[in-house]
């Protein structure tokens, strides 16, 4: 388990940015909008790393002055995306961030993620250190199983269980059930309210009906275009150990069906979590945007006491300190991802602050508490049930990994090379070939079996269908820049969870800590056709990668892996995100 502790505070607001930048290429997850309104506000990034496992920031007073040692307990989770089973955790030994935020979180990996956080428990050492020592942990059973423990130790009118977003798809079983696995797995895991997230574009079609039959608050602060049968609420109140909570729902601003312009965006978050100000002791955003998104409103949200980020399935063992442009500081929490734990938030109001004590607790497989056992023996058994229909089609055996399949780094994992080497096969050798850096990951160790399930994985669920593009140097020297300063640039509000693109038939060089437009330089030229896919093109566009990829591997049997795609990355060495040889394999 992680211990931190930490401290914090409230409101006042300001602007923020805007609108879209289009490409004839694919953008690979919305690249980014062009920004109207610069003003003043983008320029601060004055953003600060919590630094030891027990760190203190001091917050204004509750609203309704609510006695010492009065406050409620949060349990809350991300990104579960149909991790069901067991997993290697998929643990990043590359992860940077903006240059301008070097040796801030959640941008480090391995020994500098344990220095930067001061926490050095096994707990963390497990989502932290080498991939090579690990263990598979975590799965939804385990989850929901951590979680039940949790609850029965705790009051049940002080706990509140907050569900972040990218939950109910993921993977193969969400895709198939189209949400309704997803809806039994945040009854299984009983959480409290959850924010509206990946389905409304998934399944636009069924949303009103999932959020009915969940039956709990949903969040986020939608138009009201986007709003299922408005069934969205901007924010939710709870009462919870003698405390008034609120629950504000940020939503992704690089969502496909997200229409509004940035500053349309931030300014209706801004405005609900003044509005759950005036009416809580607490107010807690989550925050569905990605980690650098989550920290931009972290600095402005004056009138948030805690944010939760998710999106960006980035783990930090406490909560961070971000200061506030106003001079003070609010906590922001990285839950991490797949199923493997629980954050605990206890929220203590003492001498008219509040303050915050957390911990990571696991979601250990093979629990030793023999209450705890029992019940996720019974949540396997509930799992079995759920996939009987579909077992036989999501676990068919595809082939035997020759090596470790991984994906979560900075420029490319060894699932990225297959991916790659499929779209080149498909449209000829003197094709191009580019995929998204996306981070949907699911670790499969040497010698076990590949599965139509692990195909599904690695486009979060979505149909991710391949297309084919014309392309000059040019266009695509644009877009690789656009998608660098995505993941390189400020503002963090440009960040759309995604690493940098995996190209293969050419190669590239990217210079980290060089200005927008001059990061890129392209080793050759473009022959004029490039092969990709994208997560938010329907699949009637072509055949949706999980389709692609199978076929590749019935035709090569894949005695070896192929290549892996790696951009040539300058002025890196020394960062904290920057561990190549902690890969699981070169």
């Amino acid at each position: 388990m992680t211990d931190s502790a930490q401290e914090h505070r409230t409101p006042s607001h300001h602007p923020a940015p805007a609108d879209t930048d289009s490409t004839p290429l694919s953008d690979h997850g919305r690249l980014r909008r062009r920004f109207l309104g610069f003003g003043g506000v983008l320029a601060a990034t004055g953003l600060s790393g919590c630094a030891t496992g027990f760190s203190r920031s001091a917050a204004e007073a509750p609203r309704h002055g609510l006695p010492d040692q009065s406050g409620p307990t949060l349990l809350l989770y991300a990104d579960v995306l149909d991790a069901h089973q067991p997993e290697y955790p998929a643990t990043p030994a590359t992860r940077l961030g903006p240059a301008a935020a070097l040796g801030r979180a959640p941008w480090a990996t391995g020994r500098s993620l344990e220095a930067l956080s001061g926490v050095t428990t096994e707990a963390t050492r497990t989502l932290t250190g080498s991939p090579l020592g690990q263990r598979p942990i975590g799965g939804s059973s385990a989850l929901a199983a951590t979680l039940w423990d949790l609850r029965r130790r705790l009051p049940a009118d002080g706990t509140l269980t907050l569900e972040n977003g990218q939950c109910w798809n993921g993977g193969g079983l969400g895709y198939l059930t189209q949400g309704d696995s997803g809806v039994t797995l945040s009854q299984w895991l009983n959480a409290d309210v959850r924010v509206s997230s990946d389905e409304r574009y998934l399944w636009p079609e069924r949303t009103a009906s999932l959020y009915r039959r969940f039956a709990r608050p949903v969040v986020g602060c939608l138009d009201e275009g986007r709003n299922p049968e408005s069934l969205v609420a901007d924010f939710e109140l709870f009462e919870r150990g003698g405390a008034r909570l609120a629950v504000v729902g940020a939503t992704d601003p690089h969502a496909t069906d997200e229409p509004r312009k940035l500053d349309d965006w931030f300014h209706a978050i801004q405005a609900a979590s003044q509005s759950a100000r005036d009416q809580a002791d607490l107010v807690i955003i989550l925050a569905d945007t990605g980690s650098g998104p989550a920290r931009w409103l972290a600095e402005r949200l004056d009138a948030a006491d805690l944010i939760v980020a998710a999106r960006g399935q980035d783990f930090w063992p406490t909560l961070v300190e971000v200061e506030r442009r106003s001079g003070d500081s609010v906590p922001l929490c990285f839950p991490g991802s797949r199923a493997t734990g629980v954050f605990q938030i206890a929220c203590h109001a003492r001498h008219g602050r509040w303050r915050f004590e957390s911990r990571f607790v696991l979601a250990d497989p093979a629990p030793q508490d023999v209450d705890v056992a029992e019940r996720l023996t019974e949540h396997q058994h509930q799992l079995r049930t759920l996939r009987a229909p579909y077992r036989d089609w999501l676990d068919r055996p595809l082939a035997v990994a020759p090596d470790w399949l991984w994906r979560r780094d900075t420029t490319g994992g060894s699932w990225d090379a297959l991916i790659v080497a499929a779209l080149r096969e498909s449209a000829g050798e003197q094709a191009i070939a580019l995929a998204p850096g996306l981070r949907h990951d699911r670790r499969v160790a040497p010698g076990e079996t590949i599965t139509r399930d692990h195909l599904l994985t690695l486009s979060g669920g979505h149909p991710g269908a391949v297309t084919r593009r014309n392309a000059d140097s040019t266009a695509l020297h644009g877009l690789l820049e656009r998608a660098a300063d995505a993941c390189f640039g400020t503002p963090m509000l440009l960040d759309t969870s995604q690493d940098l693109p995996r190209l293969a038939g050419i190669g590239w060089r990217c210079r980290y800590s060089r200005e927008t437009g001059q990061r890129v330089a392209l080793k050759g030229s473009t022959p004029g056709t490039v092969v990709t896919w994208n997560p938010d093109i329907a699949s009637q566009a072509g055949p949706p990668l999980w389709q692609l990829l199978e076929d590749y591997l019935s035709s090569t049997g894949l005695a070896s892996l192929p290549p892996r795609p790696e951009a040539e990355l300058s002025f890196v060495e020394g960062h904290p995100g920057w561990h190549p040889e902690d890969r699981p394999s070169q």
